[in-house]
C-alpha cells in the first residue's frame, strides 16, 4: 500500500466523516483508502475491498486518473471550447448520462413536460433555424415571441416512447409500494391549531413525475379547491425527524417552492411516509435546457439571466436569512413556471443547517455541481459549495451541456483541473486544511474566452469565473451575484420577456435579504423604478 501511495504521488490525511464515514475510517491506515474511495466512490470502494482482486482494481483507476492528468500537461490531450471531456466519446454520453442521473443521483426529481404545452398556448411559437451565436439569438429576442416553442410537447412524447420497460415497472413498483395509484383519493386533516377549524382536504393522484431513492413525487388535484399540487412522499423512520420537513416549514420566499401542508400515511407493511403537499410548478430548467439542445440553440440569454438571478436571490435569502446551505442545486431541482418565467428552488432533502466548527458529510451534492472541496473531503465547507454549483449550472445553460461532466469524484476533479488548471497550494489548503500535501502535474488554466463562443457577453464570463473559484472565500456571495453588471439588463425599466409580458417579480426584497448588504450593494441591486 506504501509503494502505491508514494508511486502516484499524491498524499490525503486521515480525516473523519461523522454521519456514515467514521466506523469506517477508524480501520484505514492510511490516506491510500480516502483517494481510493473517490476514485471509486464510496460504495463501489467497500466492495472491491472486500475481494481478494479489490487493489488491482482501484490502482488502474488511480493510475488512469494520473495518466490523464500528465497528457493533458505535456500538451498531448488538448482542451477545445469543448470544454467537458477530453474525448468525442465522452461528449456523445453525456445527455445519455444525464438522463440515468434522474435514478442515480440521490434526492432527485425532474418534471415532465405536460404542463408546459398548456401554459404556452396561449402564446405565439416561433421555431428560429439552427443558430450558434449569441447575435442570432439577440434577435430572437428582439422579435417579440416567446422562446419555448411547443416542440416540447414533441419531445415528451418521445421521451415516452423511448422510456424502457424495465422503469416503468420499477415506477410501479414504488407507487403501489407507497400505497398510491393513479386516480386514488387521499384524504387529510388540516388546522385544529391556535383556534382554527379542523378542516379535511382530499387529493386526486393524478400522475408520477418524479421518482428516486428518497420515494416518489406525484401530481394532484386538490378536489375541494381545484388546484394542482405536488407531492412528495418519503419513507420515513420513526426514530428520527425529517430534516427535510423542520427547513421547509420555516421557508417563504417568491423563488423557494412553498409547503403548503403535510401529513403521514401508512401501508400494510406498517411503513410510514411523509407527504409533504408542495405548490406545483410544471417545468424543470433542466427540461428547458435539454430542449434547446436538441434544438441545437443556445437558450437566449434573457432567460439565463432570469434563472441564474432568482437562483442567486433564492440562495441569499437561504444562506443568510434562513441559515440553510442547500448542497444540491442543478438543473433539476430548480422548478420553472414557463408562462411567467419564475423560478423556485425545490428539493430540500440534503439541505442542512452549517454550524461552524460543526462536521459535515462531504459526499453530498450531484456530481457535476460539486464544489471542489467536497471532493478533496473537505467536512468544514460553507454556503460557498452552493455558489459553485450556480457557477456549474450558469455556464451549462450558456454552452447547452455541462462544463465539468465527470464520471466519478476524482474523474470530476480532473474535468474541474482541465479548465481552472492545477490548483495551488494555497487555494488546497483553503479547500481542505486537513489536505496539506500534494504532487499533481502542473496544467494551466484554460482561458475562459475559450471555454465559452466568442460572441458571448463578457459580463456573463466575468460572473462564472467569479463563482468557479478553487477558494470558497473568493468565490462571490448570492447577494454580490444579484449585483453583478451581467443582470443589468433585468434593471432596465423597459426589460420585459421575448413576448412582452413583464418579468416575474425580482426586486421585491425584504428588509432580511438585504440585512447583510451595504448600502452601496442596494445601491446596485435595486433599480430606481423600482424603489418605493
Amino acid at each position: 500500500m506504501e509503494v502505491f501511495f508514494s508511486h502516484i504521488n499524491i498524499y490525503f490525511f486521515y480525516f473523519e466523516s461523522v454521519l456514515e464515514l467514521k466506523k469506517e475510517e477508524k480501520k484505514r491506515e492510511s490516506g491510500f483508502s480516502l483517494f481510493s474511495s473517490l476514485v471509486c466512490g464510496g460504495g463501489e470502494f467497500r466492495r472491491l475491498r472486500s475481494k481478494k482482486s479489490g487493489l488491482g482494481s482501484v490502482k488502474s483507476k488511480t493510475m488512469n486518473v494520473m495518466r490523464r492528468l500528465k497528457s493533458i500537461a505535456s500538451g498531448r490531450s488538448s482542451i477545445s471550447s469543448d470544454p467537458g471531456g477530453d474525448s468525442g466519446t465522452k461528449r456523445a454520453k453525456v445527455d445519455q448520462q444525464a438522463e440515468c442521473k434522474v435514478h442515480e443521483e440521490s434526492n432527485l426529481v425532474e418534471r415532465s413536460t405536460t404542463g408546459l404545452e398548456q401554459h404556452m398556448a396561449s402564446t405565439s411559437l416561433e421555431t428560429v433555424a439552427s443558430t450558434s451565436n449569441v447575435t442570432s439569438v439577440a434577435r430572437m429576442e428582439k422579435s417579440g415571441v416567446d422562446q419555448l416553442p411547443n416542440e416540447m410537447h414533441e419531445m415528451r412524447i418521445r421521451d415516452e416512447k423511448t422510456a424502457n420497460h424495465d422503469e416503468k415497472d420499477v415506477e410501479a413498483t414504488v407507487i403501489n409500494g407507497n400505497g398510491t395509484e393513479t386516480g386514488q383519493i387521499i384524504s387529510t386533516v388540516v388546522g385544529g391549531r391556535n383556534g382554527q377549524p379542523k378542516q379535511t382536504i382530499s387529493y386526486m393522484a393524478e400522475r408520477v413525475v418524479g421518482t428516486g431513492s428518497f420515494g416518489v413525487v406525484f401530481q394532484a388535484k386538490c378536489l375541494e379547491r381545484g388546484e394542482s399540487v405536488a407531492i412528495k412522499k418519503v419513507l420515513q423512520d420513526k426514530r428520527y425527524k425529517n430534516r427535510e420537513l423542520q427547513i421547509m416549514r420555516i421557508l417563504n420566499h417568491p423563488n423557494v417552492v412553498q409547503l403548503k401542508h403535510c401529513f403521514f400515511s401508512t401501508t400494510d407493511k406498517d411503513e410510514l411516509y411523509l407527504n409533504l403537499v408542495l405548490e406545483y410548478v410544471p417545468e424543470t430548467v433542466y427540461r428547458v435546457s435539454k430542449h434547446y439542445s436538441r434544438m441545437n440553440q443556445h437558450m437566449p440569454i434573457i432567460y439565463v439571466q432570469l434563472y441564474t438571478y432568482q437562483i442567486c436571490r433564492a440562495l441569499n435569502y437561504l444562506h443568510h436569512v434562513v441559515g440553510v446551505c442547500h448542497r444540491d442545486i442543478k438543473p433539476q431541482n430548480l422548478l420553472v413556471n414557463p408562462h411567467s418565467h419564475q423560478l423556485k428552488i425545490c428539493d430540500f432533502g440534503s439541505a442542512k443547517m452549517l454550524v461552524p466548527g460543526e462536521p459535515n458529510i462531504s459526499y453530498i451534492c450531484s456530481r457535476y455541481y460539486r464544489a471542489p472541496e467536497l471532493i478533496f473531503g473537505a467536512t468544514e465547507y460553507t454556503t460557498a459549495i452552493d455558489m459553485w454549483s450556480v457557477g456549474c449550472v450558469m455556464a451549462e445553460l450558456l454552452l447547452g451541456q455541462p462544463l465539468f461532466p465527470g464520471e466519478s469524484g476524482v474523474d470530476q476533479l480532473v474535468e474541474i483541473i482541465k479548465i481552472l488548471g492545477t490548483p495551488t497550494r494555497e487555494e488546497i489548503k483553503c479547500m481542505n486544511p486537513n489536505y496539506t500535501e500534494f504532487k499533481f502535474p502542473q496544467i494551466k488554466a484554460h482561458p475562459w474566452h475559450k471555454i465559452f463562443h466568442k460572441r458571448m457577453p463578457p459580463e456573463a464570463v466575468d460572473l462564472v469565473s467569479r463563482l468557479l473559484q478553487y477558494s470558497p472565500n473568493l468565490r462571490c456571495t448570492a447577494l454580490e451575484a444579484c449585483a453583478h453588471p451581467f443582470f443589468d439588463d433585468l434593471r432596465d425599466p423597459s426589460a420585459c420577456l421575448p413576448n412582452g409580458r413583464a418579468l416575474p417579480p425580482l426586486f421585491n426584497f425584504t428588509a432580511q435579504e438585504l440585512g447583510v448588504a451595504s448600502a452601496e450593494l442596494r445601491q446596485r441591486l435595486i433599480p430606481e423604478h423600482a424603489r418605493t
